[in-house]
This record gives C-alpha cells, structure tokens and sequence, in this order.
C-alpha cells in the first residue's frame, strides 16, 4: 500500500476577535504573531495539489487541523481540504481541534464537519471514540487522545478503557494487519521537542499494551517535526511523525 501521511497543519483562517471566548483569546493571538507565519496557506495549497497529483492508497491525517477549534475554523477547513477528502481518506482530530470545551459540548464539531472521514465508531466502543476503517487490507483505528487543557498546556491521555476495547475487538475479528493513528506520540526525539506540559502522560502504558498484538504502525503529529523510527524490541512496529507538513523549515524543523 502506498500512503500519504500529514498532520498539524493549522490551516490559518480569521476570526473576528470578538467572536473568541477564554483560552481561544490567547491561542488565537498566539496564530496570528507566531504561528500564522510558519504555517502559511501557500504550503497547504502545495500540499492539496501535490496530493492530488500522486497515486496513493490511503491519506491519513492525525490531528490539528484548525488552531483554536471555533467553528469558523471547521467550516473554512472543511472546504478547504475538500479536494483530498474521499474513502481514501481516514482523519482523527488533534489537541487544537480540541482546543476548547466549546468545541466538543454540545456539538462535537470535528465529527460535524470531518466525522465522515473518520471512519466508523468500533463496536462496543461504550461512548468511548475508537474509529475503524479498512482500506484495502489494513485495517486504521484511530484514538482520541485530546482534551480541553488549561492555557500553555497540551497533554494527552489515552484510557485503559479505549485500549482495552481495541484489542477486544482485533482478538474477535482475528485482525493482525492494522495501524493505530492518534495525534499524541508515544516516542519522541531527543531534541527537547517534548516537555511534561506537551506529551502523553501514560505512554508507556501505551507502549505495553500494544506489545501483545503489535500494529504495523503507530501514526502520529503533535511534536512539529518529521521522522520514523524503526521496530525495536520494545516497540515492534514504525512509530511515524509527520507533524511538520506544512511547517516552513527552521533550526530544528
């Protein structure tokens, strides 16, 4: 299978600043200085020819589509993305796309405007999101790590819950050849791209659980930077980062 991995764009859109409430007020000040600069729209139309153009079995998308997850974000990126979005497809949201209660209760408005290509929620999944979709003859589950943090701090979690399910439904349907995709990672670099405010607090319980029945892949962004790191003895399967997509180059991008 030929894949085309991205992650953490950060498509920039506007917002009129008084349409922003809480945390989104500094995150979306913190696009517009920072941010919107190292993410330009020019890279992300290259990224949406390029895609188009190539000849590919699956686009995996892992998370941080929008900055602050308002709406106006969702809607501008859905259209946006538009061109890339079909069954090849298989999305899962990120931290930013989560960024805000308000963008998960009432409405979840990553399902509202990407829940489609998210695959189908697995079964038994007791409210719990797990999303499954074969393409060809690998089989994508895709976790939300993602919740709504205090303001400079980006941590993610991923339930015993969740990965219990998982591996109940892949021991009942006898599947071997699948890949996990989920925004936060479970192995980094040692470059000091992570901090305790910035990774997933319980991966090495991750990293166990998935020993037992080893995907072929563990799909990430999160950390803005590019890499693959190879099966060792304790992870016996491609930990795949492309976090830096659409992020201009710079000393450690």
């Amino acid at each position: 299978m030929k894949f085309i991995h991205i992650s953490d764009l950060h498509i920039p859109v506007k917002i009129p600043i008084f349409a922003l409430r809480g945390k989104m007020i500094s995150g979306y000040l913190n696009f517009a200085l920072r941010r919107r600069k190292l993410h330009p729209i020019e890279a992300v139309e290259n990224l949406l020819e390029f895609i188009q153009k190539s000849d590919y079995d699956c686009l995996i998308l892992s998370g941080d589509i929008t900055n602050v997850s308002h709406e106006k974000e969702f809607e501008a990126t859905r259209k946006i993305l538009s061109p890339v979005l079909n069954e090849k497809a298989f999305l899962i949201p990120g931290n930013h796309d989560r960024y805000m209660t308000s963008s998960v209760k009432p409405v979840d408005l990553y399902k509202k405007y990407f829940g489609e290509f998210s695959g189908e929620e697995i079964p038994n999944a007791d409210g719990e999101y797990i999303r499954v979709k074969k393409i060809k003859d690998l089989t994508l589950i895709g976790w939300d790590s993602n919740e709504p943090t205090p303001i400079a701090i980006a941590t993610g979690f991923v339930k015993s819950k969740v990965m219990e399910i998982t591996k109940n439904y892949l021991q009942a349907n006898q599947i071997k050849k699948y890949a996990i995709v989920c925004n936060q990672p479970i192995w980094s670099i040692t470059y000091g791209f992570e901090s305790e405010y910035h990774k997933m607090k319980n991966r090495e319980e991750v990293v166990s659980s998935l020993k037992t029945n080893p995907p072929l892949a563990y799909f990430h962004g999160h950390c803005h930077s590019n890499w693959i790191r190879n099966k060792t003895a304790d992870t016996p399967y491609y930990i795949i980062n492309s976090a830096s997509t659409t992020r201009l180059s710079g000393p450690k991008h």
